[in-house]
């Protein structure tokens, strides 16, 4: 039989690991396509989302950070909005969603970047 104090500690040493964990995985490199509304043509795109803190993401689409704010956090999606876009970036899938204000779609698959 394990003792109480052995499972306090059992747990707390699995929580420290798995938030090491999480913490080591927020940056993340994209690509994917953007989607043109009238014709559907497709664009290659390369995105870098550094996940910061709760309430503060980096996004680089290439020519810089662009200004965003968090909207929504939870286990599911992190929601975010910038000037032309809104962004979903799906926890589980890593899959990143920009839709801007002109109609345009990107699709992005993100991976961990080391």
């Amino acid at each position: 039989m394990i003792r109480p104090s052995t499972r306090i500690v059992a747990a707390i040493l699995a929580c420290s690991i798995a938030s090491a964990a999480g913490a080591a995985a927020t940056q993340f490199s994209c690509t994917g396509v953007k989607i043109e509304p009238v014709s559907l043509k497709q664009t290659p795109m390369t995105v870098k989302l550094n996940l910061v803190s709760a309430h503060k993401i980096a996004l680089d689409l290439g020519s810089g950070d662009v200004k965003s704010a968090v909207t929504s956090d939870d286990q599911i999606t992190l929601r975010f909005r910038a000037k032309d876009f809104t962004g979903e970036f799906f926890h589980y899938t890593n899959d990143l969603f920009l839709i801007y204000r002109s109609g345009h779609l990107a699709k992005l698959a993100c991976t961990p970047a080391q």
